[in-house]
């Protein structure tokens, strides 16, 4: 428990008050005096009470740099006090953590702003308790910390990579003839050799052999790497790639210095958590159909055997935007990446 700079205000009162009654006698002792006295007295017992404060944290969602988010903090204590609550934020996050309130009261809310990739964490928080005069304070540290992750940004393509990597996900579709399913009676046109004759001798009517014929999807491999400093690009790149490779369908098996991660359409998630997570490192599989690498200033990108850098596969989509006056706005917020 400490005084606070109105308190030492107030007791530098109380001394002037009390050396001139020393002085000029009791008369001195005026109604200024004696209450502040008294305030200084009651304030040093509330403080003095109060029990630490009990704090429970509400993470953000998951998200992508800019993006703002709510953090909640339930305080709870045995009896309620004013104080300011103030949350750490490690690199990355951004914000004004420090809310005045009642512990004991509810809840009370915070913005945060992501600024860069990787995980993050709010907490702990600091709780500062003050006496109803502000003439006492005493701090608390409660909460512990809450991981979040934010996501590498996911950029739109251009024209030309989205048709490479569209010639890669038809490469990878192989027509093939499923497994048996079942006996079925025979219908004219089916194929003499899908009779099953043992099966038709039984039953005294032919009956074939069905298949379920359909179109199987092999997944895309990608692999990527970075060069200390550059993990930022590369997971960008990669997590574009990616992500549009699974919009497209197609499942892809994702290789880098942090591990390995199987996606199918539909669960950027996967992608973009593992991505987000991204470590300096070299490629690990340079036979891999998309080799992403980060170094020396430009990501490079190896798609279906040609060289190219991220630039380059984003340079004409870029070019259209800036002939076109009305594609600028039609295309706003496309490289958000919020849909995973």
């Amino acid at each position: 428990m400490k005084l606070t700079l109105r308190g030492w205000v107030a007791v530098a009162v109380v001394v002037v008050g009390v050396a001139n009654a020393v002085a000029y006698g009791p008369r001195a002792l005026n109604a200024v005096v004696v209450p502040v006295a008294v305030g200084l007295v009651v304030g040093a017992v509330q403080v003095w009470r109060v029990s630490p404060p009990r704090v429970e944290r509400v993470a953000p969602d998951d998200g992508f740099p800019g993006e703002t988010h709510t953090v909640s903090l339930d305080l709870d204590a045995d009896r309620p006090f004013p104080a300011t609550t103030t949350d750490a934020l490690s690199s990355g996050l951004d914000g004004d953590t420090a809310v005045d309130s009642v512990v004991g009261d509810g809840r009370v809310d915070y913005e945060v702003t992501y600024r860069g990739r990787g995980p993050a964490t709010p907490g702990p928080a600091t709780v500062v308790a003050r006496d109803i005069l502000g003439l006492f304070s005493k701090s608390f540290t409660a909460g512990g910390t809450t991981e979040v992750l934010v996501f590498p940004r996911v950029r739109s393509l251009g024209a030309a990579a989205r048709r490479d990597l569209s010639a890669l996900a038809d490469a990878g579709r192989t027509d093939e003839r499923a497994e048996f399913d079942r006996l079925r009676e025979y219908v004219p046109g089916d194929p003499l050799r899908d009779i099953h004759w043992k099966s038709s001798a039984k039953s005294g009517d032919l009956m074939v052999k069905a298949y379920s014929d359909r179109v199987t999807a092999d997944a895309v491999r990608v692999s990527t790497g970075a060069t200390d400093g550059h993990e930022d690009d590369a997971a960008e790149a990669a997590a574009t790639l990616c992500c549009a490779l699974l919009d497209a369908g197609v499942p892809v098996h994702l290789t880098s210095p942090a591990g390995t991660v199987e996606a199918t359409p539909g669960d950027r998630r996967r992608v973009l958590v593992h991505l987000s997570r991204l470590r300096s490192g070299s490629v690990p599989d340079e036979t891999a159909e998309v080799v992403v690498s980060g170094d020396a200033g430009k990501t490079h990108v190896a798609l279906g055997g040609r060289e190219t850098t991220f630039d380059r596969l984003r340079a004409e989509r870029d070019a259209v935007e800036s002939s076109t006056p009305t594609s600028r706005v039609g295309t706003r917020g496309a490289d958000s990446g919020v849909s995973a």
